[in-house]
């Protein structure tokens, strides 16, 4: 561990009420903050705007879906590309202790190597990229559950926090290895990870079998069998919900939607959409206006 700036310590304290050992916060991240480290563990996700994290002796360029698992004892800040008001840097922070970690480990005995890997030993810092955006969606489901504290809230943030330190255990697992050597799951995931970015794109089944290093029929049965659908099902079901998004936050024309989310062919897009989801676009956008939604 290197800090190589004098810092100032957190505390948990200062951070974890009684009967909660888990903090999280969105954050607009500013010049004004200071070098830290803490007495616990920080998982932190980038959700807007970029900069640098400086951590320990490295300085880390970050974007949206950049995240970093932060140690105890770590010094790091982070610092906005600009100070401008109008391109800020926000991030969420999950905070818990250590011995939160190893609570996890006797609840989910399953998983007892990849919370030994959190709680025990010369842990060390690191980053990854969230391609598909999945971290995205449970850091939110994170935020809302911490902030309005339901029934049941903390069996929640656990599983969501167990959902995030697997899939970062795996990335670290994989960190290093051939492309030869990696699992075929790994390459489908990849390429459905692709898929989330690209789906407006024109997408062809045997062009993503060879990104993924597999043959068409090789590909096409794993693809099946880790989504549960055919690629060309899969595709149209991220489109669809892409169009189901666009039509109850937007005004844009039913026209310019389709075009968004890949379908230059109206008419198909309006059979597609009706056969899918059970009505026409114009119709699910009038039933999922405010008005209709709480009469």
């Amino acid at each position: 561990m290197n800090n190589m700036r004098n810092t100032y310590v957190m505390t948990g304290e200062s951070f974890f009420e009684p009967g909660v050992p888990v903090y999280v916060n969105r954050a607009q991240e500013t010049f004004d903050m200071e070098y830290h480290s803490h007495e616990f563990l920080e998982i932190t996700y980038v959700s807007e705007g970029s900069g640098v994290h400086y951590i320990a002796d490295a300085a880390v360029p970050v974007e949206h879906g950049t995240l970093f698992f932060i140690p105890v004892g770590y010094s790091h800040v982070f610092r906005p590309r600009t100070p401008k008001k109008d391109t800020p840097l926000i991030v969420y922070n999950c905070l818990f202790p250590v011995s939160f970690i190893r609570d996890l480990g006797s609840a989910f005995p399953q998983a007892s190597e990849i919370f030994s890997f959190f709680s025990e030993g010369d842990l060390h810092w690191f980053s990854m990229k969230d391609a598909a955006g999945t971290y995205n969606t449970m850091f939110k489901e994170l935020y809302r559950e911490f902030s309005a504290k339901p029934p049941g809230f903390l069996a929640v943030l656990s599983a969501i926090i167990v959902q995030i330190l697997t899939g970062m255990y795996r990335h670290q697992m994989l960190i290093g290895a051939p492309a030869g050597d990696k699992p075929q799951w790994i390459a489908v995931d990849e390429i459905i990870a692709y898929i989330h970015f690209h789906y407006a794109n024109p997408l062809k089944l045997n062009e993503l079998a060879t990104k993924a290093n597999l043959s068409e029929r090789q590909f096409s049965r794993l693809f099946q069998a880790q989504t549960g659908m055919s690629f060309m099902n899969y595709l149209q079901s991220i489109r669809l919900e892409a169009a189901c998004h666009l039509l109850t936050t937007g005004r844009s024309h039913i026209s310019e939607i389709a075009s968004a989310v890949g379908y230059t062919d109206l008419k198909f897009f309006h059979s597609l959409f009706k056969r899918k989801i059970g009505m026409t676009p114009q119709q699910y956008r009038k039933s999922m206006s405010v008005d209709n939604i709480y009469k």
